[in-house]
């Protein structure tokens, strides 16, 4: 932001709030009407904000379009946001008068959430799960897909799927039973946050690059320190068609990532940081999905997910329980040109809401 002059930014934001408004290309001549400024000048400053990569030109004879990067600019430059209407309050409170009951009592708070404001809507309360892990299994699926299963002296197991490195698929299925080995002795007798302390330290060193099979195992056992850590107790998602107009692929992938409820609760929790006081939403544009580990030494193998012309605007809310490891959160993934100054305060006060029902 610094790096921009203030005509710049106002360029810039007067380009972003009118593709949000319209979802076009903004040609110079439409914001001659917002800024005190030339065309000639508002031509120059555009192709000076295109080579900062803060917009882009689909073809040549159309306007602009901001880039992730210009969007994110544009959210962080928005004030307090405006206070809720008053139908809106009363709609979110009717709605999560019944969140305190579970699941079925959530459903109808995520449904207005999504069609407030046309978006995916998201919410969940977890458990962080405690206790010694006393069993951690191995099971080949097909090709590269297995379980992980693990159990805790609490007797609940759960299961993990996850894809192998091709180089311990083998039909005699000794390379897998071997990684399990390894893997227990890594595990077992150590609580989820003791592992992965330990997995963690171990990753780091250079031992670990010489050693494949350690490798392997330290890279599954700091997922699964990861995924089992929380126990998605209540979780509801609705909306899902509004997703229709993205790409097959990035559509593929999010409807994937909604039915693993553990791989989502943990995705919340990751972009979604704890913050002391009231809730503060977080904004990700072009949200950028955190990778899955890679090898050490091995480069170029973790690659995120960018949901391209996506947007997540979401709430964590501080522990539920006096013993704090109960967590909730409140989401909406939905178009980057969504309505930022109605989606922000919508979801802080969503999130309020979902606190106060579940601690009851």
């Amino acid at each position: 932001m610094a790096e921009l002059s203030s005509r710049r930014q106002r360029i810039l934001f007067a380009l972003c709030r009118d593709y949000i408004v319209t979802g076009r290309p903004v040609a110079s001549a439409g914001l001659t009407q917002h800024l005190e400024c030339s065309s000639a000048t508002i031509r120059n400053e555009l192709a000076a904000l295109e080579e900062q990569g803060l917009l882009h030109q689909p073809h040549q004879s159309a306007g602009r379009l901001p880039t992730a990067a210009g969007m994110r600019l544009y959210v962080r430059s928005l004030g307090a946001p405006p206070p809720l209407r008053p139908e809106v309050r009363r709609a979110v409170d009717v709605s999560f008068s019944d969140a305190g009951h579970g699941p079925d009592g959530m459903r109808t708070a995520v449904r207005v959430l999504s069609e407030l404001v046309g978006c995916v809507a998201v919410t969940f309360v977890g458990e962080g799960r405690r206790g010694v892990m006393r069993q951690v299994d191995l099971v080949a699926v097909h090709g590269q897909r297995a379980l992980l299963v693990v159990g805790l002296d609490d007797g609940v197991p759960s299961v993990h799927p996850v894809t192998l490195d091709p180089r311990f698929v083998e039909p005699s299925g000794s390379a897998l039973l071997r990684l399990q080995e390894r893997l227990r002795g890594l595990c077992i007798g150590k609580t989820l946050a003791e592992a992965r302390t330990d997995l963690t330290r171990l990753w780091a060193e250079q031992e670990a690059r010489l050693d494949r099979q350690l490798a392997e195992s330290l890279r599954l056992g700091l997922w699964l320190c990861t995924a089992a850590a929380l126990d998605p107790l209540w979780v509801q998602i609705a909306g899902q068609r509004l997703l229709a107009g993205q790409s097959g692929q990035t559509l593929a992938q999010i409807l994937t990532l909604f039915d693993d409820y553990h791989g989502l609760a943990e995705l919340l929790c990751q972009l979604l940081p704890e913050r002391a006081g009231l809730p503060r939403a977080e904004v990700h544009v072009a949200a950028e999905l955190p990778p899955p580990l890679a090898a050490p030494g091995e480069e170029g193998a973790a690659v995120s997910l960018i949901l391209s012309g996506l947007s997540l605007v979401g709430c964590r809310v501080q522990p539920l329980d006096d013993d704090g490891h109960r967590t909730a959160a409140v989401a909406l993934l939905g178009p980057d040109r969504m309505d930022y100054e109605a989606v922000i305060p919508l979801v802080e006060y969503a999130a309020q809401a979902l606190a106060a029902r579940t601690s009851e």
